[in-house]
């Protein structure tokens, strides 16, 4: 497996290459929407959890109402920090549930962890991972705590923030950060020292439409 190095992240190139993601979401100048952007349909859990070189990411079940669409949850991975900005702020990090509709359509929702008590969620990835390798889990991880539950979703259309760079993607940019454990996060950062975050990009006109959860 090649490992993806992103101090030469300048060099990849997009598919596509005017809608691309990470943005820096400037809350002044989104348009507000009173729908409701997301709806947890069902119980999220991590089955297979890999630990490659950049980042946790661990395949699972679970499925969310997006936009009066059904998606169905795929997997979960990290970065630090976090990826999307808002109003220029950084959280220290940020994951991605990345789903799949029916029809092929790619929707991730995006989500920012700030510092205060554990996040037992979280505790169970770091506990089953074996660095370097891939593993089914004996017991599944309840996800729970690692989803927010009320706040703003900001809605905007973009890419993969990694190679292929593929547009078409539907981000929903949850404004509600989670909490996790300083130690937690720590020890995350001990197993990836390496930033994995993608420099924003230009917004180029797109809507970015602030929803509810």
């Amino acid at each position: 497996m090649t490992t993806l190095d992103y101090s030469t992240q300048a060099d990849w190139q997009p598919v596509g290459g005017k809608f691309q993601s990470p943005i820096d979401i400037q809350t002044a100048t989104v348009t507000a929407s009173q729908l409701s952007a997301i709806s947890w349909r069902g119980l999220y859990q991590a089955k297979e959890i890999t630990g490659d070189a950049t980042t946790i990411k661990a395949t699972g079940t679970g499925a969310a109402y997006l936009n009066d669409r059904d998606f169905d949850f795929e997997q979960i991975h990290f970065h630090t920090p976090a990826e999307h900005l808002i109003d220029g702020q950084a959280a220290p990090i940020e994951w991605h549930l990345v789903h799949r509709s029916a029809t092929g359509q790619l929707a991730v929702i995006a989500i920012f962890g700030r510092i205060g008590k554990p996040n037992p969620s979280f505790q169970g990835l770091l506990d089953q991972l074996t660095p370097n390798a891939s593993h089914a889990l004996t017991e599944p991880i309840d996800l729970t705590e690692l989803l927010p539950v009320t706040g703003t979703v900001y809605h905007y259309l973009g890419s993969l923030t990694t190679p292929p760079l593929t547009e078409t993607v539907e981000w929903y940019v949850c404004a509600d950060s989670v909490m996790l454990g300083e130690k937690q996060l720590a020890d995350y950062q001990a197993l990836f020292s390496q930033p994995n975050n993608r420099q924003v990009q230009q917004l180029n006109d797109r809507p970015v439409i602030a929803e509810r959860l």
